[in-house]
């Protein structure tokens, strides 16, 4: 979508980056803000902490026709970290965003016969303030939504899904401290389609991990 307020003009929007979509696996997106004119503005970025992922986006999906619930419905909205990033013409933002976090992808194998593949209908938003100061950029006067369709397929194959939640948790257990937050916020997306995998992070020895496991495991979508 192009958008524009005032003086500001931008090309913003959704894109999904996982080439591998596999049903039960993570996908990521990322979210994409362009300055279309040659002065900087500001754009408001946050967390969402009782949910444990990116503030003030929301999406819904079906899939093969039937709707894909949220891992975490009803769990209220209790505020986050917030911050300020500055766009100018040759600085994009880019956010990637895991959409499991945000829908039950897991559900998605069993309503699949193994080597076929489905289609996922999936409808992205986020409400954006354009600005050129923090505090505007801060407020929710005037911000317009960001609304984009997207639809992609995904496959049933239980050995590569399988493999790759063993990769990931391999990432965590021997790869470099300073790497390991994306395999790890992969692999806790997974929820029941990487049940044995969680499960045995909740014994690591670093206990900020093994805590992240048990809230995933708890987590598990109920329905299905």
């Amino acid at each position: 979508m192009d958008l524009a307020k005032g003086e500001i003009s931008a090309h913003v929007g959704f894109r999904v980056v996982t080439s591998d979509l596999i049903a039960g696996g993570p996908i990521e997106l990322e979210f994409f803000v362009e300055n279309l004119r040659p002065f900087p503005f500001r754009l408001a970025v946050s967390g969402d902490r009782m949910r444990q992922r990116p503030g003030q986006f929301s999406f819904s999906a079906t899939f093969e026709g039937s709707p894909l619930g949220d891992p975490i419905e009803g769990v209220p909205y209790m505020g986050g970290p917030m911050g300020i990033v500055q766009v100018a013409t040759d600085i994009p933002w880019h956010q990637s965003i895991v959409l499991n976090q945000f829908l039950c992808l897991e559900d998605t194998p069993r309503r699949l016969v193994q080597g076929t593949s489905g289609r996922i209908d999936l409808v992205c938003n986020r409400q954006l303030s354009l600005a050129i100061t923090d505090a505007d950029a801060l407020s929710h006067n005037g911000a317009l939504v960001v609304a984009v369709n997207l639809s992609f397929d995904i496959r049933r194959d239980d050995e590569a899904l399988e493999e790759l939640a063993s990769s990931l948790l391999n990432e965590i257990m021997t790869g470099p401290l300073d790497s390991r937050e994306r395999p790890l916020a992969l692999l806790l997306s997974m929820r029941k389609a990487a049940h044995a995998q969680i499960d045995a992070l909740t014994k690591h020895p670093d206990e900020s991990v093994a805590r992240r496991a048990r809230q995933a495991m708890s987590s598990f979508c109920k329905n299905g």
